[in-house]
């Protein structure tokens, strides 16, 4: 097993191990969570909308990511 596999594996594990532990989000009054989804190695995609808005907006965040203007937080295990 080569070096690259071996970082290959690691990669993978750590996607892996993003998809089962996301953040806790709390959104801001009058803001719905549409979706939360895995990017990358570090990092997550938040779709959202406005309550009573069809349109959707989102925005990327990383586990250093702790809070965003406007009142969302985020709680990491």
């Amino acid at each position: 097993m080569g070096i690259l596999d071996l970082l290959a594996a690691g990669y993978l594990a750590k996607r892996a191990h993003n998809k089962l532990n996301p953040p806790i989000v709390e959104v801001p009054d009058g803001t719905i969570l549409v979706g939360l989804k895995a990017v990358g190695a570090s990092e997550y995609r938040v779709r959202h909308r406005k309550d009573g808005n069809n349109s959707w907006a989102e925005f990327t965040i990383s586990r250093n990511t702790r809070s965003r203007s406007g009142g969302w937080k985020f709680h990491w295990d």
